[in-house]
């Protein structure tokens, strides 16, 4: 347990020396993940946006092509059965 504590305090004294070699400190680190997470977030709700009246455009033919296709292969199914019985 106190090995692996000093394990990490020295991880801890290593990224912080890297990170000091690139002039960075915690809290310019910790607004850059912040403000990328946003991006992130702001991409992924404009690409649901454009992406999202496509679907709903095709969706509007495929949906009803689907249930017929599943309805005539049900009752199809089904009536097979009735016949060999």
């Amino acid at each position: 347990m106190v090995g692996r504590i000093i394990q990490i305090v020295l991880l801890c004294f290593v990224v912080g020396v890297v990170l000091a070699a690139f002039n960075t400190d915690a809290l310019g680190l910790v607004n850059w993940i912040v403000d990328n997470f946003q991006k992130v977030v702001d991409s992924a709700a404009e690409f649901i946006d454009w992406g999202g009246r496509y679907i709903l455009l095709g969706a509007g033919l495929v949906l009803p092509i689907v249930v017929i296709n599943f309805l005539i292969k049900y009752f199809k199914g089904r009536g097979s059965k009735n016949h060999t019985e």
